[in-house]
């Protein structure tokens, strides 16, 4: 049941699910009822780690777990989705979630965090093993259907472009993921951030050689580094700043006249020279001028202004090519990719989900994307803290 509820689109799905699959009539509600208390039992046991990891001394959190021998390369990456929350006030914005609300959207959407912890495989390099930055990113029809679905940057033009070869996205000297842990929350970031870093303790990401820890540009991600992942490595997505750079050459110019523009700075920011590109983005900004106080994000003036913004805070963590040296990732497809998997489940605009009822398929849908199987655990362990008293629910 719990499998079905918490894999399948929807809860009535689960129960058609079990009916053919397993000939076993077992409606909605105690499919709900039976995912919702075993999820809320996997929240209390995160919870004790989180309480006992608390309570070690610092010697011992930066010690590895007793037979957990370190990866060769661990990586910790973070990222968002959302689903909509409806509270006993039916829509109601509480305190703690009024900086999640959208203005002048849905008054339900509320923010998930989502992060992967990856044991990797890779080789430590003396020269970079890419010099070169692969085509798929200097391929106009790619790069438009990239910047769209990262960032939404709609880039138009009269002109057709080439149509390249498809090609494989494999590049020499990346990194192989080995085991991934999920973790996901609907609580706000400073409890992530002790979720993250306990789940990486406890996979003994410690006394890794090498670690690294990747984001995208937002805020959010770079506090929880900087207070719970300050000895890893950290690695600004590079396809997050590709996008800034795509749109900012692109802009006030056609295709012919801004794709060579384009393709010199893509190979500039996979190459770490991030100060050559803030170069020729001022130079852009001279000859367009600085945007206004009301000025439309769509304006040519301003997708420069905020490339040269984006880039200047971020310009610390874009060194890629010392990064493929050292065998690290420099991208958050990962994560990316894990959020839409998490999102199948939890998110839809039909999807309303109480507080208990969300962090708790948060939780389970993070343990069956573990490839640390944390739930083969639970489910062994389980009949042991049984303490023959049943316990009753009520639907909801």
């Amino acid at each position: 049941m719990v499998y079905a509820g918490t894999h399948a689109t929807s809860f009535r799905q689960a129960e058609e699910d079990l009916k053919a699959l397993a000939e076993a009539e077992i409606s909605e509600q105690r499919v709900a009822r039976a995912t919702k208390a075993i999820g809320q039992e996997r929240v209390a046991q995160r919870e004790a780690d989180v309480q006992r990891w608390e309570e070690m001394p610092l010697p011992a959190r930066q010690a590895n777990p007793p037979d957990r021998p370190p990866p060769a390369v661990a990586c910790v990456e973070m990222d968002g989705g959302r689903m909509q929350i409806r509270d006993e006030a039916f829509g109601k914005v509480d305190a703690a979630d009024a900086p999640e609300a959208d203005s002048g959207k849905s008054r339900f959407w509320r923010e998930t965090k989502v992060g992967c912890l990856m044991s990797l495989a890779s080789t430590v390099s003396a020269e970079d093993p890419c010099a070169e930055i692969p085509r798929v990113f200097v391929d106009p029809r790619k790069m438009r259907q990239i910047a769209r679905e990262i960032k939404g940057f709609c880039v138009s033009d009269e002109e057709e472009s080439s149509r390249t070869e498809s090609e494989s996205t494999e590049r020499p000297g990346r990194p192989e993921v080995l085991v991934r842990t999920v973790v996901a929350t609907r609580q706000d970031v400073n409890v992530f951030g002790r979720l993250l870093v306990v789940a990486a303790w406890l996979r003994g990401f410690a006394q890794a050689a090498r670690k690294a820890f990747v984001g995208d540009g937002l805020e959010a991600n770079w506090s929880v580094w900087r207070q719970y992942f300050p000895r890893y490595t950290p690695i600004l997505d590079f396809v997050h700043a590709l996008c800034y750079v795509f749109a900012a050459a692109l802009a006030g110019r056609k295709l012919r006249d801004g794709w060579p523009v384009y393709c010199q700075w893509a190979q500039w920011t996979w190459s770490g020279q991030v100060v050559k590109v803030l170069e020729g983005l001022r130079q852009r900004q001279e000859e367009l001028g600085l945007p206004g106080s009301n000025e439309s994000e769509e304006s040519p003036r301003q997708k420069v202004a905020d490339a040269i913004r984006y880039l200047e805070n971020q310009k610390s963590r874009m060194k890629y090519d010392e990064y493929r040296c050292q065998g690290l990732p420099i991208t958050s497809s990962h994560i990316e990719s894990t959020v839409k998997q998490i999102n199948r489940r939890v998110k839809g605009t039909e999807k309303f989900w109480s507080h208990g009822g969300a962090e708790a398929l948060l939780q389970l849908s993070a343990d069956y994307l573990s490839e640390t199987v944390p739930l083969a655990t639970f489910w062994r362990e389980r009949p042991n803290r049984a303490t023959g008293q049943r316990h009753y629910q009520t639907a909801g």
